[in-house]
Order: structure tokens, then sequence, then C-alpha cells
């Protein structure tokens, strides 16, 4: 693959990091985390208005025409400014999700307001709490004439409280489930929020015979088993895309420290120990971004190997990401774990990405699982 990025790419990343650098502050990021939502609003909607919500939707839905690598350019500089947006959760965990298997009457009604930033959908998919989404969830649905009715839990689901919509699999036979779009606001949904140590709101979502109409079911009733496949892996991708611009501004922000800060009359960054630290996070930020635009490459081409570079990815942003954020810290000193500090946010956020992946140890078992069995199981 060729690594460099095209004019267009490069525009997108641009205009993403133009759009919420100018906009969130340090000041501004504070006040978003002392509302009651922890949602940034207002640059929701200049990123839709710059049409950064639609970049990988088809025009015909009001989108950009790009993809998948785009998306995760723009969720790039998501981390980058540490940025409170279900970018990840609604464009490319639900928008790319309902382009791909959607009807078309589902994709003219639905994707033209995500795009335009008038609805926040967002996928409900784990069951427990060590699992990202199970292929036969314990969630039900079953017939209610002509529609659904769902009934369950799912857990932890990011940006719940401000959706419009959630995307919700549930098991429609002994072997088979749906995913079905569900008004967050219906009747038999209630919401328990819980806030993570990254101070991001999640909602334990409850599901007590929550009618959908048919025309909201999304693909087969009972191949719902491929779309939350295909979602996972979008969102798995997407998310290391974000620990690359987290480690990536982390890393900056220590350059800048080190090259400023003073100790015996020298500048630290002039310290050998302080040098190559600090070039250890330089190579592990380095691997954590070619990693992953390589693994969304190969997803969004449809190429083989995607399942394995995305392993390989999971575990440099898990591993890497890791290793980043404690450099960036030490070599902050005292004021790196200083809570009003600007890096401890990043340091946070990138310790609850590697959590939510699973841990290095785990991609690194399924890689050598997937090497172990050979070209055939790839």
């Amino acid at each position: 693959m060729d690594l460099e990025l095209d004019e267009n790419q490069r525009s997108i990343a641009d205009l993403g990091l133009q759009i919420l650098r100018g906009s969130l502050s340090r000041e501004r990021l504070r006040a978003i985390e002392a509302s009651d939502d922890h949602f940034a609003r207002d640059e929701w909607q200049q990123l839709a208005t710059a049409g950064l919500l639609g970049v990988p939707l088809p025009e015909d839905v009001g989108g950009g025409g790009f993809g998948l690598v785009e998306a995760c350019l723009v969720l790039e500089q998501v981390g980058r400014t540490v940025a409170p947006l279900p970018y990840l959760q609604t464009v490319v965990g639900s928008a790319m999700t309902i382009d791909a298997f959607g009807t078309p009457e589902q994709r003219q009604r639905l994707l033209p307001r995500i795009a335009s930033g008038e609805w926040i959908v967002v996928p409900a998919l784990a069951e427990h709490l060590d699992e990202l989404a199970t292929s036969l969830p314990a969630t039900t649905a079953s017939r209610d004439g002509a529609g659904w009715k769902l009934d369950g839990e799912k857990l932890l689901v990011s940006m719940a409280h401000v959706a419009d919509r959630l995307l919700v699999p549930a098991r429609t036979g002994p072997d088979s489930c749906g995913v079905f779009l569900v008004d967050a606001r219906a009747a038999g949904v209630t919401l328990a929020l819980t806030e993570t140590t990254a101070r991001e709101i999640r909602a334990n979502v409850r599901l007590a015979g929550v009618r959908v109409a048919a025309d909201d079911v999304i693909g087969d009733p009972h191949g719902g088993t491929d779309v939350v496949a295909a979602t996972v892996r979008r969102l798995t991708a997407g998310l290391c895309a974000t620990q690359v611009g987290i480690c990536a501004e982390a890393l900056r922000m220590t350059a800048a420290y080190v090259s400023e800060r003073e100790q015996f009359g020298q500048k630290i960054a002039t310290f050998q120990a302080v040098a190559q630290r600090a070039a250890d996070a330089f190579i592990d930020t380095e691997a954590v971004t070619l990693t992953a635009r390589q693994a969304a490459w190969l997803l969004a081409s449809g190429r083989d190997g995607a399942d394995e570079a995305l392993d390989t990815a999971k575990f440099w942003a898990a591993e890497g990401g890791f290793r980043v954020a404690h450099a960036a810290q030490h070599l902050h000193g005292g004021i790196g774990v200083d809570q009003e500090y600007p890096l401890f946010r990043y340091f946070r956020l990138t310790r609850q990405t590697e959590l939510t992946l699973g841990g290095a140890a785990l991609h690194l078992k399924q890689l050598g699982d997937r090497i172990a069995d050979g070209p055939e199981a790839r």
C-alpha cells in the first residue's frame, strides 16, 4: 500500500483539525466536561456544515463519496483534540452500516439526516463486559404483528444519552440475529448512565417490550451476524485511528514541553535519557499510525489480510498507546499527573482506548493463532 495521503485525504484531515483545534480550547473542553451531556454539540454541527459527517457516505445521500480511510483521518483529529463527539459511533459504526446493509428506502430516509447532523445514531452491541459484541446476543426480538418487539440489555453504550436512534442486534431465532433501528426515546427504553475514567458518559440500555417497525430492520432479520461482524471491524479500525491522534498530540505536547523546560541550567531535551525516551515514544506513535492506516485501507478495499492487520493495529494501539502515554507523563514530571493540565485528558483516553480494545496480550494471541492456523484460516 502507498502510505502517503493524497490531496483529498490531506484536505479532509486538515479541515477536521482546523475546526476542532480552533474551537476546542482548554476552557471549552472544561465547560463541556461540566455540562450534563459531555457532548460538543456546536462542534458537531460545524463538522456537519463542513461535510465531514458525510465523508464516507455516497453523494446520493448527501455524503462526500469517500470511505473508511477518510473517516479514520477525521477520527485521528478527534483523537488529537480529545473531542467529545460521537463520530466513531454515528458515522463509522452506524451510518456506514446502514449504507452497506440498508435498503434503498432506509438509505434515503436515514443517511441524509446523519450527514446533516440532524440525527445521532449509535450502535448498542456489548452484553458482556469483556466483549464488544456477541454473534448471538441474549437480547431477543420476537414478532409483533408486522413488526418486532425487543427485550434485553446492552452495556456501556457510548453516547446513548444524546442519541436519536440505537442500532441494536437481537436474537431472532435459535441461531440467528437481526439488527434493529430503535428510537432511543421509545416506550420501554431506559438508560442507566455512568461516567468512565475518561469523563465519557456511557449507558446501560434496557429494552422492555420495545416495538420496532418492519422497515427499521437493517438487512435480513435473520442475517444480522454478518452486519454485526462488519460493524465491529469498522469500529475497531476507527478506534485504532482515534488512538493515532491521541498519541500524536501527546507526543507533540511532550516535545514542546521538554524543549522549554530547564533543569540545571539546560533544556531537558538535551539530556540523553529524555531524548531516548522521547525517541521511543516517536517510534511507537509511528507504529500505531502505520498499522492503523494499513488496517483501515485493507478493510476499505476488501483485500485479504484485513483481520490480521486489525489484530496488528489493535496490538500497537494498546501496547504502543500505553507506552506513549506513560512516556509523555513521565517526561512532563509532576505536572503530568495534574488533572487540570491538558495532557491528563490524553493519558485517560489512551488508557480507556487500550482497555476498550481488550489489551495488547489478547491481540497478540489472536494474531498468533491466525498465523499458526495457516493461510487457509486467513
